[in-house]
């Protein structure tokens, strides 16, 4: 699902590309569950190569939201733009989870 990570100060920079659609999160579901035992910080999702985002990858962002919300952590979404970003806003999950224009802007308290 993700196809590189960096940190970056107390973030977990997850970069995903492609496709968030049911066929990647049922190709990909052991990878994301394992996000929040992997990494110990709180996770970034940079979403800025990512062309397409269903049910299913609205669904798996939400249910690692709330698990890391549980551990007292953040999920911050990133670099959304196109149809992910229209979604995101027209079923206002930007309300509920935090989002910013770029990884680096997450820096800035």
């Amino acid at each position: 699902m993700y196809y590189s990570h960096y940190t970056l100060n107390e973030y977990e920079v997850l970069e995903v590309k492609g496709e968030l659609d049911c066929v990647a999160v049922a190709k990909h579901r052991n990878d994301i569950e394992s996000v929040p035992s992997e990494f110990d910080q709180h996770i970034v999702f940079d979403l800025t190569k990512v062309t397409f985002i269903d049910s299913s990858g609205i669904g798996i962002i939400v249910h690692l939201f709330k698990r890391l919300r549980e551990q007292k952590r953040q999920l911050i979404l990133v670099g959304l733009n196109g149809q992910p970003k229209e979604l995101i806003s027209l079923l206002r999950i930007d309300r509920a989870i935090t989002v910013k224009e770029s990884a680096r802007s997450c820096l800035v308290h």
